[in-house]
């Protein structure tokens, strides 16, 4: 809080006193100006309410009511006082309408009322986060402003609470099993910030997600809660779906999701300790249901019966069933906080958040895909967090923040089932998979993270000035064998049960034990480190101009270098030199230097009338992220020296197909080095952009809050990578192929120790930018409005959507080969997103003992970005590159007329007929039509732009007794609300491919001349009906809850 205190002719008033109280917890904050008429009361408690009193010899007291802060925001107010004859009234304060935060940057503030009323299932971050209108989901996290998830930061009562290592989507711990980190029942409030140009915040480059947890009062306050779904809180088959396959609509198996919890906060020492705790269970079981009509393969349920049991008699294992599958999970957490007055001018906290899961993941079926359910993971996940912060004030001219922060996640993600190896099956335009899941066959992380912060602040007239740092240690300790059971390929059903042999193969195994499966000596053991120093100054050159400057110092660096084959710089890199540039950049048995990642930042705040009703903001700066560790911390154990790799290539002669995961095939020339090498250039720099943001808060007539916002992100360093044992010759060029003349390699490793060579480094291509348009208002009968639009776009080279290096580069989008990606369209990019919200809040009765809430939340959002990319199982390595290959990512040549495309009969649909299907589609598509006689773009095309609604009730009765009240609060949850109006809306839909890749016609090898490649296209559907629909995310669901609550 701050401000600047004046008489009535505005002159300042030098040593008056400013008292502010936490009414709740009788926490005093004061202060008195300083010569320039300045107060300032740093560290305060988020919420409220405050009574704020201000008082100088000789003038009026002041009386503030009613005030409340919100998290990371400095509540600016200046207050003029009278001389003492003038009688002054109770001001009370009012907040502003909606969530457009009010600092230089852009930012959203998301408060305990809307975490109250914002419906959700779930009860998990994203559900709340959501709220900002620059955010979309994204493979189940949240993308801020068009940049990675992965490059977000979540942090709890200002410590680290990130996913460091980078396994996770949603950027949680434990987050792969699909738990919250925390009860959201612990949260006070939310902000998420985009631009902070507050140089104490740092650690991404994509959003940052900050949360204050509640503390107890002087009053004990409590709830128990209970939420439940089932079956029968979930909706048919949607319309539109069962009108593509012909069957029925049908509602989903039996099912349960349960969340039990209770929290309870007080004193202990009245205005001086205080407690707040919160255990909370889940038993979640969640349904995948699966509509056997929208698969494209060949087989038929009979086909896939015979197949399981066929398995079953010759080999003892039953791979699960390829219909509907459910999911589960179980979950503790616990949390607990205390809070110290230490003194009026030292405050301490300390707190403990414990989370266990155990999730049982079950892959469901799709359109291209057949997944046998035993082919799922079985993941437990054990996290622990620890915090301690110490908040002091030195008089009115300095105070210091002090937060110390310890977390430490355990993972151990294994196969369910029987142990087996992993088998693809081709089967036409489709697959099928079984056996135990190929990367969770020896899997284990365990994360040590330590924190230090500490931000000293001095304040000098008008400026406050700050010094302070923020210092990470990491010890990381991961196991990642992939593929240890060995993987699999046939060329159909009858290939494999016939006993045939396999077209591919792949398996990694130890090179330093014997051991199959966890407990292996070859995993990654290492120790990193974050350092950051930084200075600002915010100066108030006048009481309405803020003028924020820093500079902020990030040098993170790897404190243990990866082993090498001592061979390798004299022996294999100067054979790599010669055909690749980045070679050179090679520092061969040592991780990448540490860097010295500078951010400047430069932020405004002008309030244009005084009274904070037209406010322009903005600002420039750098922002650096951490990098999630996974991708650097492969150089550990994919060095050659400690895990070797086999594929169909070593093997001469039949792949026979056997299934003991102990008798699996090894590389024939069984030497040390040998596998897979993961390297990273000397110089390489960790993810960091430059942002601006421009932004206009005003309020319009009829006390409507209006925000106006642009923000630009230029990359300055994202990841990219190079397989540079890719021997570059060129074997030859396709031909009669319009002006597709792609390059096909002769599959040649430069050096055959090793059978790929993955180097990680730096690109700055690629940039984003959102444009937004916000309205809020409060009616005086309880209606809160909120309304948003937002436009977005983005250009990358490398999203860095995986966690492996090898499918990072196998990932990249191309049409020369994935040495060669191209720069396009971002799968992050937004679209168009409206973003809108009613909550009305009802008292039925004086004594407001009887009261409803119900909030309407609308988001209407342009699905993801796809390309269009060439399909089939012989499309998955056009280029015919070396390294880890299996996904189709080569974009399509887009054909002018049927002379550019070499279309051959399949299931007997003749070339003239697919070539009239294919015109017809591409005359649909409004991109592919213009573009006729070219290759698509990389995410040329968005998904269409659909509606939905969600919908909560908050139902309360109280009741007052014992000088308490005690109120009982049903609460009823509505996902997808319009579905359950219509059974033909709600509909989300997804591409029929691979991921965001949508397979336009597929490779079906070469003519007789070896050069001229041949396609088939057989879908008879165009426009919308030919994407795919979400069956489970297509369907209204519900959730039902039961609170009891005293105050």
């Amino acid at each position: 809080m701050q401000g600047t205190i004046t008489d009535n002719t505005g002159e300042n008033l030098i040593g008056a006193n400013i008292l502010a109280v936490h009414t709740p917890s009788g926490t005093v904050y004061g202060t008195s100006t300083d010569l320039e008429g300045n107060y300032r009361l740093p560290n305060m408690r988020v919420g409220g309410p405050y009574k704020v009193t201000v008082s100088y010899t000789g003038y009026g007291e002041l009386t503030a009511e009613g005030v409340f802060l919100r998290l990371g925001e400095t509540f600016r107010r200046n207050y003029q006082l009278e001389e003492s004859s003038v009688e002054l009234e109770v001001v009370q304060v009012t907040a502003r309408a909606g969530t457009s935060g009010s600092n230089a940057g852009a930012s959203t503030q998301i408060t305990a009322e809307a975490i109250e009323n914002v419906p959700t299932l779930n009860r998990d971050l994203s559900d709340y986060v959501r709220l900002t209108p620059q955010s979309s989901g994204f493979g189940g996290g949240t993308t801020f402003a068009g940049v990675n998830n992965r490059y977000n930061a979540i942090y709890i009562d200002g410590a680290v609470n990130n996913d460091v290592f980078g396994l996770s989507s949603s950027g949680t711990n434990g987050g792969q099993t699909g738990i919250a980190p925390f009860s959201i029942d612990i949260i006070d409030q939310l902000q998420v910030v985009l631009s902070p140009y507050d140089v104490t915040l740092g650690g991404f480059a994509g959003g940052g997600v900050n949360a204050v947890t509640k503390s107890g009062t002087n009053e004990f306050k409590g709830t128990a809660y209970y939420f439940f779904q089932n079956e029968n809180l979930v909706g048919k088959t949607n319309k539109s779906l069962t009108d593509i396959t012909g069957n029925d609509r049908e509602g989903v198996a039996k099912f349960s999701q349960k969340t039990y919890g209770a929290s309870i906060g007080g004193p202990i020492v009245k205005d001086k300790i205080f407690f707040f705790a919160n255990a909370e269970i889940r038993e979640d079981q969640t349904p995948s249901p699966f509509d056997f009509g929208v698969y494209n393969g060949d087989a038929t349920q009979e086909d896939l019966n015979g197949l399981r049991s066929h398995l079953i008699n010759t080999y003892d294992y039953d791979p699960g069933t390829f219909g509907s599958v459910q999911d589960e999970l179980n979950g503790l957490t616990f949390f607990g906080k205390l809070d110290f007055n230490l003194s009026d001018n030292h405050r301490l906290t300390l707190r403990h958040n414990y989370t266990r899961a155990e999730n049982l993941n079950r892959n469901v079926s799709g359109t291209n895909f057949i997944n046998f359910s035993n082919n799922g993971v079985f993941f437990p996940s054990t996290t622990n967090s620890s915090a301690l912060e110490l908040n002091s004030t030195f008089g009115s001219k300095a105070s210091n923040n002090l937060i110390i922060g310890y977390t430490s996640v355990v993972d151990d993600r294994d196969p369910i089932g029987n142990d087996f190896p992993y088998v693809y099956i081709n089967d036409g335009a489709g697959q099928i998979a079984l056996g135990s899941e190929e990367f969770s066959t020896g899997n284990a992380l365990d994360q040590k993270i330590f924190t230090i912060t500490d931000n000293f602040k001095l304040y000098k007239n008008n400026h406050t000035i700050t010094i302070g740092t923020h210092n990470e240690f990491y010890d990381i300790y991961n196991l990642f064998i992939r593929q240890n059971y060995g993987t699999y390929r046939f060329a159909s059903i009858s290939d494999f049960i016939g006993g045939a042999p396999a077209i591919e193969y792949d398996r990694s195994y130890s090179l330093v034990d014997n051991l199959t499966g966890d407990g292996s000596a070859a995993a990654s053991d290492f120790n990193a480190m974050q350092l950051g120093f930084y200075i600002q100054d915010e100066w108030n050159v006048t009481p309405q101009f803020t003028l924020t400057g820093g500079l902020r110092l990030d040098i993170p660096f790897i404190t243990t270098d990866p082993a090498i084959d001592a061979n390798f710089e004299s022996g294999v890199l100067p054979k790599l030199q010669a055909q690749y540039d980045i070679a050179n950049d090679i520092a061969p048995g040592s991780a990448p230097q540490g860097q010295l990642m500078f951010s400047p930042r430069l932020g405004f705040d002008y309030d244009l009338t005084g009274d904070r009703s037209n406010v322009l903001r903005g600002g420039i700066g750098i922002f650096t992220s951490r990098i999630p560790f996974v991708w650097p911390g492969a150089m550990f154990n994919n060095n050659g020296l400690t895990i070797g790799g086999v594929s169909e290539r070593n093997i001469d002669g039949d792949i026979i197909f056997r299934p003991d995961i102990q008798d699996q095939y090894t590389n024939p020339d069984f030497t040390v080095p040998s596998g897979q090498l993961d390297l990273f250039v000397d110089d390489f720099k960790y993810p960091q952009v430059l942002r601006g943001n421009l932004g206009f808060d005003t309020q319009l007539p009829g006390g409507i809050s209006a925000t106006f916002e642009g923000i630009y992100t230029k990359t300055l360093n994202n990841i990219v990578y190079t397989n540079v044992n890719n021997d570059q010759t060129v074997d030859f060029n396709w031909t009669n192929t319009g002006g597709d003349d792609r390059p096909v390699f002769t599959r040649t490793d430069i050096d055959p120790t090793y059978n790929a060579i993955y180097v990680g480094h730096n690109t700055n291509e690629g940039y984003t930018y959102t444009l937004t348009a916000a309205f809020a208002k409060r009616f005086d009968f309880g209606l809160s409005a909120n309304l948003s639009y937002t436009y977005g776009d983005a250009q990358a080279v490398n999203e860095g959507t995986s966690s492996q290096n090898s499918s990072q580069w196998r990932g990249q989008v191309s049409i020369d080969g994935r040495n060669s990606p191209v720069l396009g369209r971002s799968d992050y990019a937004l679209g168009h997103r409206v973003l809108g919200s009613l909550t009305y809040q009802l008292d039925w009765n004086k004594g407001k003992n009887v009261s409803t809430a119900i909030t309407l939340l609308y988001d209407g959002v342009t699905g993801s970005p796809y390309s269009y990319v060439i399909g089939g199982g012989g499309g998955r390595n056009l280029n015919n590159e070396t390294g880890s290959t299996s996904r189709n990512r080569s974009l399509v040549w887009i054909p002018a007329n049927q002379d550019e495309i070499n279309l051959v009969e399949t299931n007997g649909v003749s070339p003239a007929e697919q070539w009239n299907r294919l015109n017809a589609f591409i005359e649909e598509d409004p991109y592919l039509s213009k573009n006729r006689g070219g290759y698509a773009e990389k995410n040329s095309n968005f998904l269409p732009y659909t509606s939905f609604l969600d919908l909560s009730v908050r139902q309360d009765f109280a009741v007052n007794a014992g000088g308490k009240s005690h109120k009982l609060q049903l609460s009823w949850d509505v996902f997808n609300l319009a579905n359950l109006l219509n059974p033909e809306w709600g509909v989300r839909y997804n591409v029929p491919g691979d991921f965001n890749n949508y397979f336009l016609y597929n490779f079906e090898g070469y003519a007789e001349d070896g050069t001229t490649p041949q396609f088939s296209y057989t879908e008879e559907a165009v426009g919308i009906d030919a994407l795919n629909i979400s069956n489970f995310g297509s369907r209204w669901r519900m959730r039902l809850g039961l609170r009891y609550i005293f105050n």
